[in-house]
């Protein structure tokens, strides 16, 4: 009767590094990114927001119907720009700029 050790043992994996590789490997080892959670607080409001990618201040406003040009974006006490992207879970504070004269 016939093991099956065979053709286990001539799947060549025993053979890996043995002779140069005849094609390029691209092996990356990231993390491999979930949902990101996006916590606003705007005019005594609380605000979340859910991204598949990542995703910039503008574009949380944009999605948030509230225009750039009247707040700024603060997190940890630091003004960020509208430019920054987000890549992770993170409490920003928006705060409202009075212009006119």
């Amino acid at each position: 009767m016939d093991s099956g050790f065979r053709i286990h043992r001539n799947t060549g994996l025993c053979d890996l590094g043995s002779a140069p590789a005849t094609c390029e490997s691209n092996i990356r080892l990231t993390r491999c990114v979930g949902t990101v959670r996006i916590q606003v607080e705007h005019d005594g409001n609380s605000l979340s927001l859910e991204s598949e990618v990542p995703i910039s201040i503008s574009e949380i406003l944009e999605r948030m119907s509230i225009p750039a040009s009247t707040v700024l974006a603060v997190h940890e006490d630091t003004i960020v720009p509208h430019t920054s992207v987000i890549e992770s879970d993170i409490n920003l504070e928006l705060i409202v700029v009075s212009s006119g004269g």
